[in-house]
């Protein structure tokens, strides 16, 4: 009723206003998501003048301010359900439309399509779990959790809930879980938690939230995990988290934000994860992550950073997991990851990484997992992955690599998985696999392969590897068996294009070019060569195969 009464009366005033400016009426955006494009804005401000300019201003200040004294009626307005201490609460509870546990005391009216609380719905006071997830709620009066002193769960979550009362949650002094996910928030108090001390996991990704006041959690200092992703934040004040030297993870990702304040995280000392993907950040600073020594993870992915400068990184003495991909670096420093000696994942895919200096692991002794695709590589010298000893899967697909050095994967000998496809390679070296124990899986999809004699050794060396994983146990129907090398399909020479290079012969291979054979690197063992002897099917890998390797591949027909 005041809503209604209220709202008229002040889009009279506004306009009032309008007309004593003496500038035409305009429709003003509910959401700046929705707003005029920037050159009609300019257009109009331009033809306005000054005058103009000024009036907009108040327009959408007198906008702004209706918008939330309309939130803030309506939920003057909503009903309150019952509350009671009867030994009989909980028997009255279940007659209404929610379901109610006295085992666990717990009440759900999840998914119950509710507009409004529902007046008739009895609440024992002594509750310890409310869920209202699921519904179509708009607003909550500041009473809806009045003396629920025991409760320690409460979930809000996908509703449509766009203001929550100053004292909304001033009786949860047990709550230890607050969900308030997928609703449409777009501001919080800075009294919002103040009475939840004991608050450990507050989650309010998902909504409209631009600016959080920045004594926001001074009182919550037990919490473990925030989550404000998915929300619409620009900047945080430098203080916004004070005190939060519990919090475990951080969630950020999926914001607006252009700039951090270097202290921003100096309280969190405790943290383990911290999501900032998929934001609008240029840059890191230097200092930003000081306090986090006990960082675990850290997700960057899907921002516009630069580079990786050598300080950096250099606290994060325990992290595990970096994750810097579709950024735009371009240069890392060469001690960027000196201090990293417990990484285990490195995720550099689509960047702007032309090259990669050599000994930058030296110190990753632990990597196992590292992740370059998409950034243009051209090539790879000798030294490039020092250090890499316990690497296990390595991705350098769809980038511009042309020739691998002889010995690149002499410092990775237990490396599994390799992929190589969608570049422009046309050949490998002779023996650059000879110092990986156990590879499982190489792609060579999508490059333009040579297959005349220089390209026997890495065909043998397929097919020894696909016959060695078809004996130890895996059937031959099984796809990963094929994950050697069955997209290497030769662009030529002649009547080899098109075929796959793992079912070619030595023979197919180097028939009508031996006199070419003098610039190539000798096949032959090196105790052969000038002893007079000839290669017999003893000595050639894929001659003594060649019967098993032939019915294998009849098998896969």
């Amino acid at each position: 009723m005041i809503l209604r009464t209220v709202r008229p009366m002040l889009m009279v005033m506004t306009a009032m206003l309008l007309e004593t400016s003496g500038k035409p009426r305009l429709e003003l955006p509910r959401n700046c998501a929705h707003s005029a494009p920037s050159h009609e804005r300019s257009a109009t401000i331009s033809a306005n003048g000054s005058s103009g300019v000024a009036t907009m201003t108040i327009l959408e200040e007198l906008e702004s301010r209706l918008s939330r004294l309309e939130r803030r009626l309506r939920a003057v307005e909503q009903p309150v359900w019952q509350m009671s201490s009867a030994e009989e609460d909980w028997e009255i509870c279940a007659e209404g439309p929610c379901k109610c546990q006295p085992e666990t005391k717990s009440v759900s009216c999840w998914r119950q399509n509710l507009l409004d609380l529902p007046a008739a719905q009895l609440v024992p006071r002594d509750v310890l779990k409310l869920d209202l997830a699921g519904n179509r709620l708009t607003a909550l009066h500041r009473d809806t959790f009045l003396d629920m002193t025991r409760l320690n769960h409460l979930d809000l979550s996908d509703n449509a809930i766009e203001h929550l009362p100053l004292n909304l949650f001033f009786s949860l002094h047990a709550v230890t879980r607050i969900r308030l996910s997928k609703n449409l928030l777009v501001e919080l108090h800075r009294s919002q938690f103040l009475s939840t001390r004991n608050l450990r996991i507050l989650d309010a990704s998902s909504n409209r939230l631009r600016t959080l006041p920045e004594s926001l959690f001074l009182s919550t200092t037990s919490l473990v995990l925030l989550d404000l992703s998915c929300n619409r934040l620009s900047s945080f004040a430098p203080e916004t988290f004070r005190g939060l030297s519990s919090l475990e993870e951080l969630l950020l990702g999926k914001n607006r934000l252009s700039i951090l304040p270097v202290d921003l995280f100096k309280d969190l000392t405790s943290l383990k994860y911290l999501g900032l993907e998929e934001n609008r950040l240029k840059e890191l600073p230097d200092l930003l992550f000081r306090a986090q020594s006990s960082l675990r993870e850290l997700n960057a992915r899907g921002n516009q950073l630069t580079e990786i400068s050598a300080s950096l990184l250099s606290p994060l003495e325990r992290l595990r997991s970096l994750e810097l991909s579709n950024n735009k670096i371009a240069r890392i420093d060469s001690s960027a990851l000196q201090g990293l000696a417990a990484l285990k994942e490195l995720q550099l895919g689509h960047n702007r990484i032309r090259n990669l200096t050599p000994g930058l692991f030296t110190n990753s002794t632990g990597l196992e997992r590292l992740v370059l695709y998409a950034n243009g590589i051209e090539s790879l010298s000798r030294g490039t992955f020092h250090g890499l000893s316990n690497l296990t899967s390595l991705f350098l697909h769809s980038n511009h690599l042309r020739i691998l050095h002889p010995e690149l994967f002499d410092d990775t000998p237990n490396l599994r998985k390799l992929q190589l496809e969608s570049n422009y390679l046309s050949s490998l070296p002779p023996r650059i696999f000879d110092g990986v124990q156990s590879m499982e899986q190489l792609r060579l999809a999508r490059n333009p392969w040579h297959c005349d004699c220089a390209a026997s050794y890495l065909a043998m060396w397929l097919q020894r590897m696909y016959l060695a994983q078809v004996n130890a146990t895996r059937p031959v129907e099984d796809p990963g068996v094929w994950e050697f090398g069955a997209g290497a399909v030769c662009r030529g020479p002649g009547t080899l294009g098109g075929k796959l290079l793992l079912r070619l012969t030595f023979h197919e291979l180097c028939e009508g070019q031996w006199a070419s054979m003098r610039g190539l690197v000798p096949r032959l063992p090196i105790d052969l060569i000038g002893s007079g002897r000839t290669l017999s099917s003893t000595d050639d890998p894929f001659a003594r195969n060649e019967s098993n390797f032939s019915r294998s591949l009849a098998k896969q027909r």
